[in-house]
């Protein structure tokens, strides 16, 4: 056992093993860095296409195409965003729903649509990632355009 000692201890083996050691670390850090950046980039990439499917709401418009495709993108904003925004998608939806009695009125549409843009505005200056969730089952909703 001493001869091991005394090999890991000397300058020689020290010289190799901690750049040896620093680089490995300085590569595992930085392949972290770069999934984190890329699920940002795809996370970002997605409210885009959520927002531009807004579009299908407006009232001059009421595009069904693009209403089912934002349903879908609510949808998977249960895979990429926090609780905040999937519960201010569940408001906005209530709110617009035409079953809902009373109906709301164009500014609580307003108003909830407002705080949705704001949780995902929130959401994207916080670079943050989902890692952990307070909703449950409950809390999903199956929307149809």
């Amino acid at each position: 056992m001493s001869a091991f000692t005394d090999i890991i201890l000397s300058v020689d083996f020290l010289k190799i093993a901690l750049p040896a050691g620093g680089a490995i670390l300085a590569w595992f850090l930085n392949e972290r860095s770069k999934v984190r950046s890329e699920q940002l980039q795809r996370k970002e990439e997605r409210y885009k296409e959520l927002l531009r499917c807004l579009k299908g709401f407006y009232v001059g418009r009421q595009d069904s195409d693009l209403k089912s495709q934002f349903i879908d993108q609510v949808k998977l904003c249960w895979l990429y965003a926090p609780d905040d925004v999937v519960r201010k998608a569940n408001a906005f939806f209530a709110s617009i729903h035409t079953e809902r009695r009373p109906p709301a009125t164009e500014e609580e549409k307003e108003r909830a649509l407002a705080e949705f843009i704001l949780a995902i505005r929130e959401d994207m200056l916080s670079r943050r990632l989902v890692s952990k969730t307070s909703l449950t089952s409950s809390d999903w909703k199956s929307f149809h355009a």
